[in-house]
C-alpha cells in the first residue's frame, strides 16, 4: 500500500484511539438515549413529548430520530462502551476522509499537519449525540464531490441515498445539501457535466423531503441563521480558548493564502458561507476547517514558493509506514482495553436520584440536568431539558424567571404546582425558598434538592 493510501488509515487509527479515551458526559446524550429507547420499545417515531411535566403531549421534532435509535442500539449492544466505540468510529471516519482530501490536494508534509489540526479543532464536538454523524458524513460527502469534480462523476450516484440517510440521522444534513448545491452551481458555471450535477442535486433535495419525521430544511436553516446564544456551543467562537485560537489560525491562514494566490469560484462558494456559519456558532467551526484543509494544502506551495525547496518529501523506507501502522494498531487495541465503563457524573446530581424517584409532584430542575434525569429517573417528569425546541418560548422564560427571582416567580411555582426544586446552590431561588421554609432533602456543594413544606 502506498503512503498516500496508508496515511489516512494511520490518522484514522490515531483519531479513534484519542476519541475513545474520554467518558460519556454530554448532558444532551441522556435525552437522546431516552428518545431512542422509547422508539425502539414502541416501534414508532417519537413525535410528542413524553418526558416533561410542562409540555407533555405537545408535538415536537429534533429531526434526529434515526441517530437517536443508532445511539441507543449502541448502548443496548455494549453499554456505555458501545457509546464510546460509536464515537470513536465516527471520528475515525471523519479523520480518514479529511486526511485523504488533504493528501490529494497537496504536499504530504503540509497536508497531514493541516488535517490533524482540523481534527483537533473538531474535538470540540466529539460529544455523544447525533451530531457526530454530521462530523463523519460532511468530509465523506466533500470527498465524493471533489472526486466527481476531478472526473469520477459516477460517484455522484451515492449522493441522494447518502442525503436520505443523513436527513434522519441529524439536522446537519442541511450542510450536506448545501455542499451538493455548491458543486452543482460550480458545474453550471464551468459547463461541465451540468446534467449529472443538476439531476443529483434535485434528487438529493427530494431525498431530504421524503421523511416527515426529519427536521425540515427551513427549521435547519433557521436554527443556523439564528442560533440560541445562551447555549455555549451556539455562541460565536472565543479566540481565548484553544479551539477558538486554532479556528482563528485557520481563518487567518485562509485569508493570507487567498490574498497571495487567489482561488476558484468553488473555493469561494464553499469557504465564505462556511466561515459565516462558523462565526455564528462555534460548533460549526470544524466544517470550515475541513473545507479549508484542501484549499490550504493545495495552495501552500504557491503562497510560499520556497516551501517546495525547503521541505522536499523524502522517499520513506518501506519499513517506516508499516511500522507506524503496527504501532498505531497496538495503541488502538490498548485504548480499547481502557474504554470508560460509565459516564462522568461529576457534573450531575447523582446523589439526589433516589430522592427524586421517590418524590411526587412537579420538579423544577436545572436545564443542563434535565436529560440526565430523563434517563436516570424516568419516574419523575422534568420541568425542562436540553431538547429546547418544545420549551420555547414560554417554559424557558418561566424557568429563567423563577430561578433568578424575576417578577412573578411565585406565580410560576404555584401555577405549575412545583413541589420540589433541584438546582445549583448559588441560584437565587434556592435562598428564597429556604427562607420560605422549604427543606433540604439532599445537598452538597454542586446541587440541592428542596421540597415544599
Amino acid at each position: 500500500m502506498t503512503a498516500t493510501r496508508l496515511t489516512p488509515v494511520l490518522v484514522a487509527l490515531a483519531a479513534f484511539a484519542v476519541a475513545i479515551a474520554r467518558a460519556p458526559s454530554d448532558p444532551d446524550m441522556f435525552w437522546h438515549l431516552a428518545s431512542g429507547k422509547w422508539m425502539v420499545e414502541h416501534g414508532a417515531i417519537l413525535r410528542n413529548d413524553v418526558f416533561s411535566s410542562t409540555v407533555t403531549g405537545q408535538p415536537y421534532s429534533v429531526g434526529e430520530w434515526l441517530g437517536e435509535i443508532v445511539l441507543y442500539e449502541a448502548y443496548a449492544l455494549a453499554g456505555w462502551a458501545g457509546i464510546v466505540l460509536l464515537r470513536g468510529i465516527l471520528v475515525a471516519i471523519a479523520a480518514f476522509f479529511v486526511t485523504r482530501i488533504a493528501l490529494r490536494a497537496g504536499h504530504a508534509l503540509v497536508a497531514v499537519p493541516l488535517a490533524i489540526a482540523a481534527l483537533l479543532l473538531s474535538s470540540v464536538v466529539w460529544t455523544d449525540r447525533p451530531q457526530l454523524f454530521t462530523l463523519a458524513l460532511f468530509p465523506l460527502l466533500l470527498d465524493v464531490l471533489l472526486l466527481a469534480r476531478e472526473g469520477r462523476t459516477r460517484l455522484l450516484a451515492v449522493v441522494p441515498p447518502l442525503l436520505l440517510v443523513w436527513t434522519d440521522l441529524h439536522g446537519g444534513y442541511a450542510l450536506g445539501l448545501a455542499l451538493v448545491l455548491v458543486f452543482a452551481l460550480d458545474a453550471v458555471i464551468r459547463r461541465s457535466e451540468v446534467r449529472a450535477y443538476v439531476v443529483v442535486a434535485a434528487l438529493a433535495a427530494a431525498a431530504t423531503l421524503l421523511d416527515p419525521g426529519a427536521l425540515g430544511i427551513g427549521a435547519a436553516v433557521g436554527h443556523a441563521a439564528s442560533p440560541p446564544r445562551y447555549i455555549v456551543e451556539e455562541a460565536p467562537p472565543d479566540v481565548l480558548t484553544p479551539a477558538g485560537m486554532l479556528f482563528a489560525l485557520f481563518v487567518l491562514g485562509t485569508l493570507a493564502v487567498g490574498m497571495r494566490t487567489g482561488g476558484t469560484l468553488v473555493d469561494a462558494f464553499l469557504l465564505i458561507p462556511l466561515l459565516w456559519l462558523a462565526l455564528s456558532a462555534q460548533r460549526d467551526m470544524p466544517y470550515f476547517a475541513f473545507a479549508a484543509v484542501p484549499y490550504l494544502a493545495g495552495r501552500a506551495a504557491g503562497a510560499l514558493p520556497r516551501l517546495r525547496w525547503t521541505i522536499p518529501l523524502p522517499a520513506a523506507p518501506r519499513v517506516v509506514l508499516p511500522a507506524i501502522a503496527i504501532a498505531l494498531v497496538a495503541v488502538a487495541i490498548l485504548a480499547l482495553g481502557s474504554v470508560p465503563a460509565a459516564p462522568n457524573e461529576a457534573a450531575y446530581p447523582a446523589r439526589a436520584l433516589a430522592a427524586v424517584r421517590s418524590g411526587t409532584g412537579t420538579l423544577l430542575n436545572e436545564y443542563d440536568w434535565g436529560g440526565y434525569l430523563i434517563w436516570n429517573a424516568p419516574e419523575r417528569p422534568v420541568f425542562i431539558d436540553g431538547r429546547l425546541l418544545p420549551y420555547l418560548p414560554n417554559v424557558l422564560a418561566d424557568f429563567n424567571t423563577a430561578v433568578a427571582l424575576g417578577p412573578g416567580w411565585r406565580d410560576i411555582l404555584t401555577r405549575d404546582r412545583v413541589t420540589a426544586v433541584l438546582l445549583r446552590p448559588d441560584r437565587p431561588l434556592v435562598g428564597a425558598l429556604r427562607e420560605d421554609g422549604w427543606r433540604d432533602v439532599v445537598a452538597d456543594t454542586r446541587f440541592v434538592l428542596l421540597e415544599r413544606p
